[in-house]
C-alpha cells in the first residue's frame, strides 16, 4: 500500500511548513488518475500524524480528474 508512504510524506511536508505551529486543517487534491485511493489516504492520515504538529488536523480531499497530488491548503493555529 503506497498510500501509507505518500501520506507519511504529506504529513512531514505539512509539519515542516508549519514552522512549529499546530496544523488545524489540510486540504489535499488527489486526481482520480493519480493511482491513489483517497479512502486509504484518509485512513493513514491520523496514524501518520500521531505525535506530530499535524496530529488532530482535519483532512479534506478533493478528487478532480487528473493525475496530480497536491497540498492545496494548510491552516495552522
Amino acid at each position: 500500500m503506497h498510500e501509507l508512504g505518500i501520506t507519511r510524506n504529506v504529513v512531514a511536508i505539512c509539519a515542516e511548513r508549519a514552522n512549529g505551529a499546530q496544523v488545524l486543517r489540510v486540504k489535499l487534491e488527489i486526481g482520480k488518475r493519480a493511482g491513489l485511493m483517497a479512502d486509504s489516504v484518509r485512513f493513514c492520515f491520523d496514524i501518520c500524524a500521531k505525535g506530530t504538529l499535524v496530529e488532530g488536523a482535519a483532512l479534506e480531499i478533493d478528487e478532480p480528474s487528473g493525475e496530480e497530488l497536491k497540498i492545496k491548503e494548510m491552516e495552522v493555529a
